[in-house]
C-alpha cells in the first residue's frame, strides 16, 4: 500500500523550540514532584562524572595506565594487548560508578517507586554491560588502531571504518544484543496488534512482527519503538504501558500514537539521514586525536611513544571523548528536529491531536520526566520538552482546523491512587 500521509499540512517549525510553559499543563504539586525526584538524581550524576573523570584523567597521566597494563601482555599480538588496555579501563570505569548507579536504581528509583529490579538482575546487567563494552570496543578499536599502524591520514580511514561498524552495529543489535537483556514476546492476537499493524500498513512500512518487551522485570518506566532494519524491522511495546503493571495507564488511541511517531521515524529515515553526521563527527574527533592528543608532548604525558601502541588505548578513548562532547550538541538538535517531525508524521497519520497531546502526562507520571532541565541538558536533550510537544500538537490542530481538547492542568496521574490496565 503506497503511504499517502504526507499532506504537508500547516505545522509550527520543526526546527526551533514551540513556545510553552509547564504551568499551562502540570500544576506546582506535580512540578514539585518531579524536582524531588530528577534534583537528586542529577546532582549524584554529576559528582558520579566529576569523580570518575578526575580518577580516569590521574590513571592516564600519573600512573601511566595503559602501558602497565600492556605490559602484563607483553609480547602477544598488539590486537590482543589492545583488547586487553581497553577491557581493563572499561572494568576499572565501570568499577568507579557502580555506588552512583547502585544509588540510583535500588534506592532512588525504588523510593519514588519506579524500580522493580533485584540485586541479581542489577548485578547481572552490570556483568553483562562489561563484557558487551569490552567486546564493542575491540571491535571499534582494533580497525581504527590498524588505520593508525598502516596509515598517514589513519583518521580518515578509521573514520569510514567506524560508520561501517555503526551501520552493521544498527542491523544486529536488536536481534543480538537486545535479547540478552530483555525477552521480547510475539504480542497477542487482539486489539492493540490490531492497531498496529493497520497504522503500519497506513504508513506503507512493512514490519516483521510486533512485539512485547519485559521492561516490568527492571522499572515502571513504559515506552514504545521500532528497532531493526529491512527483515528485522519490528515493533516492540513495554509491557508497562499494556498489562497494568505500570502506575498509569493508556488508552488504544494514546499507545497508537506512540506507534506512529515511531513508524514515522523509518519512514523519514531518521536513522539512516545520521550515519553521515556521525561518521562527519567522528572524523572531526579522529582527527582531534591526530593532531592534538597524539602530539610527543600529549604521548609523552600518558607514558607512550606512539598513538598506535595499544597503551595508548585509554588516552586514545579520551582524546575522542572530548570533541564528542562538544558536537553532541549538533547531533541533539538534529535529533530533536527529528522528533518533531515524527510528531507530525503522528498527527497527519492519525489525525488525533486530542490523544496525541493526552498521552504525554501518562509519560511525565511514568517515566518521572525532568520538565526543568538546566542549559546544559537542554542543549543536549535529544528530545523536545514535553510541554513543548504538547503545545506543537495543540497549535498543528489550530492551524489546520482539527478539533483538539486541551486537557486540564494537574493531568498527571498519582501513582497512589491510578492503576495501570
Amino acid at each position: 500500500m503506497t503511504a499517502t500521509i504526507r499532506r504537508q499540512s500547516a505545522h509550527p517549525p520543526l526546527g526551533s523550540r514551540t513556545p510553552a510553559r509547564n504551568e499551562d499543563f502540570f500544576d506546582e504539586a506535580q512540578l514539585a514532584e518531579l524536582r524531588a525526584y530528577s534534583r537528586p538524581r542529577k546532582k549524584v550524576d554529576l559528582v558520579a562524572k566529576l569523580v570518575v573523570g578526575a580518577i580516569d584523567l590521574a590513571l592516564i597521566f600519573l600512573l601511566d595506565l595503559g602501558p602497565e597494563v600492556a605490559g602484563w601482555v607483553d609480547g602477544a599480538p598488539w590486537p590482543l594487548r589492545l583488547v586487553v588496555v581497553a577491557g581493563v579501563f572499561a572494568l576499572i570505569s565501570q568499577v568507579l560508578v557502580l555506588p552512583a548507579d547502585w544509588w540510583a536504581t535500588m534506592v532512588h528509583d525504588r523510593r519514588h517507586g519506579l524500580s522493580n529490579q533485584s540485586s541479581g538482575l542489577w548485578a547481572a546487567d552490570q556483568v553483562k554491560g562489561l563484557l558487551l563494552n569490552v567486546v564493542l570496543s575491540g571491535l571499534l578499536l582494533v580497525p581504527i588502531f590498524w588505520a593508525v599502524r598502516s596509515f598517514d591520514t589513519w583518521w580518515l580511514v578509521g573514520g569510514l571504518a567506524f560508520l561501517a561498524i555503526a551501520l552493521f552495529l544498527n542491523f544486529v543489535y536488536p536481534v543480538l544484543i537486545m535479547p540478552r537483556f530483555n525477552k521480547f514476546t510475539p504480542m497477542e492476537p487482539g486489539p492493540l496488534r490490531t492497531r498496529i499493524e493497520e497504522i503500519a500498513e497506513l504508513a506503507g512500512t512493512e514490519i516483521e512482527g510486533v512485539y512485547t518487551m519485559d521492561g516490568s522485570k527492571r522499572s515502571r518506566r513504559g515506552n514504545a519503538f521500532v528497532a531493526g532494519f529491512g527483515p528485522t524491522k519490528r515493533v516492540v511495546v513495554y509491557d508497562t504501558m499494556i498489562d497494568g503493571s505500570g502506575d498509569v495507564s493508556f488508552t488504544l488511541e494514546q499507545i497508537a500514537q506512540v506507534v506512529a511517531h515511531e513508524i514515522g521515524h523509518y519512514r523519514l529515515n531518521h536513522i539512516p539521514k545520521t550515519f553521515p553526521l556521525a561518521g562527519l563527527q567522528m572524523l572531526v574527533a579522529l582527527a582531534f586525536v591526530q593532531y592534538v592528543v597524539g602530539s610527543e608532548t600529549v604521548l609523552g604525558w600518558a607514558g607512550v611513544d606512539e598513538l598506535g601502541d595499544p597503551g595508548a588505548a585509554p588516552l586514545f578513548l579520551l582524546g575522542i571523548g572530548l570533541p564528542m562532547t562538544l558536537l553532541g550538541v549538533v547531533s541533539s538538535w538534529v535529533s530533536r528536529r527529528n522528533e518533531r517531525e515524527a510528531d507530525l508524521e503522528a498527527l497527519e497519520l492519525l489525525g488525533d491531536p486530542t490523544s496525541f497531546v493526552a498521552m504525554w502526562p501518562g509519560f511525565v507520571a511514568l517515566n518521572k520526566a525532568d520538565l526543568e532541565p538546566g542549559w546544559w541538558d537542554r542543549l543536549n536533550a535529544t528530545h523536545p520538552a514535553v510541554a513543548e510537544r504538547m503545545q506543537f500538537g495543540l497549535d498543528w490542530a489550530e492551524m489546520n482546523g482539527v478539533p483538539a481538547e486541551r486537557p486540564a492542568v494537574a493531568a498527571v496521574p498519582d501513582p497512589a491512587t491510578e492503576s495501570a490496565g
